[in-house]
C-alpha cells in the first residue's frame, strides 16, 4: 500500500510546467475511517463537501456504502485505499512515519533524475499537523523537500512553521465566529486565505470583483485563481485565492462554499 500518489490528477500534473513535480497524499477525511483527522471539520461545516468524493473518490459501483467505521462513503478502491491508510496511522503510527519518509526519500531522488523539483501535500483530504513530533517532523527531516498544505485550524497560522512548510487558511461562512477568525489571522499574520466558489462564473466575478475593488480588501494584496494549478507555497502573502467546487461540494448549503451575489 503506497501512501503517496505522485502527479496523478490534473491540477498536479499543470506544476510540472512550472518545474515542481508534486505528491499527495489522500487519508479518509473527517471520522470516515473511525478517527478524525479533520479537527475543524464540525466547525466549519467542509465534512459533507470534502474533495473525498471527487473525481475518482466519488465514483461508485454502486451506491454509496457503509464505511466500517460508520461513515457513507462511494463503494471504490480509491476510498478503501484511504481508509486503510488512515487506519494504519492510527493503529501502527510508528510503522506509518517509517513508510512515509521512505517513500519521501524515494520521491525527492525521483524529481531531481526528472529535473524537478520536490512538493509534497500530505494533507489531501486530511488536516493532521505534520510538523510536530507526535507525526514525526516530517517537514524538518526533509529540508530539501518543499511541503504545503491547506487548513482550516486557525490556530496554525499564528504558530511558527518549519521553513519549508507553506499554509493556506481555507475559509468557511459556516460558523460566524469562524469566519471572522479567518478574516483576522489573515490581516494579522498575512497567511493567505482560501474561498471556495460555487462554479466556474461564480469563481471569476468574484476574482472581478476583488480587483476592481481593491479598497474593499486592504488586508489582500493579491487575488489568485487557485485552480490554474496545485502550487499554493508559489502564491505570494496577503493573497486571497480562489477555487471552484469539486465533488460533492457544489452541492453545498452550509455556507463553506461561497455564491457570488
Amino acid at each position: 500500500m503506497k501512501l503517496l500518489t505522485i502527479s496523478a490528477d490534473p491540477k498536479t500534473v499543470k506544476g510540472e510546467k512550472r518545474g515542481y513535480l508534486t505528491a499527495i497524499m489522500y487519508l479518509a477525511p473527517y471520522k470516515v475511517a473511525g478517527i478524525n483527522v479533520c479537527p475543524m471539520a464540525e466547525v466549519a461545516e467542509c465534512q459533507h463537501a470534502c474533495l473525498n468524493t471527487a473525481g475518482r473518490g466519488g465514483m461508485a459501483k454502486a451506491n454509496a456504502t457503509m464505511a466500517p467505521y460508520g461513515f457513507n462513503v462511494p463503494d471504490n478502491a480509491v476510498q478503501n485505499a484511504r481508509i486503510n491508510r488512515t487506519r494504519l496511522y492510527a493503529d501502527d503510527r510508528a510503522h506509518f512515519i517509517d513508510k512515509l519518509k521512505i517513500e519521501l526519500f524515494k520521491f525527492a531522488i525521483r524529481a531531481d533524475k526528472l529535473g524537478l523539483i520536490p512538493a509534497v501535500r500530505l494533507n489531501g483530504t486530511s488536516d493532521i499537523d505534520w510538523s510536530i513530533r507526535a507525526n514525526g517532523e516530517i517537514m524538518q527531516c526533509f529540508p530539501s523537500i518543499t511541503f504545503y498544505d491547506y487548513t482550516k485550524v486557525i490556530k496554525r497560522a499564528y504558530k511558527d512553521q518549519p521553513k519549508n512548510y507553506v499554509l493556506s487558511l481555507s475559509y468557511s461562512q459556516a460558523n460566524f465566529n469562524y469566519a471572522a477568525d479567518c478574516l483576522k489571522a489573515h490581516d494579522v499574520t498575512g497567511i493567505n486565505l482560501v474561498y471556495v466558489m460555487r462554479n466556474e462564473g461564480d469563481k471569476q466575478k468574484a476574482i472581478e470583483y476583488a480587483n476592481a475593488h481593491a479598497v474593499n480588501f486592504p488586508g489582500s494584496k493579491h487575488r489568485i485563481d487557485g485552480d490554474i494549478d496545485d502550487l499554493r507555497f508559489l502564491d505570494p502573502q496577503n493573497s486571497i485565492v480562489y477555487l471552484r467546487a469539486k465533488g460533492a461540494a457544489r452541492r453545498d448549503t452550509t455556507g463553506f462554499v461561497l455564491d457570488y451575489s
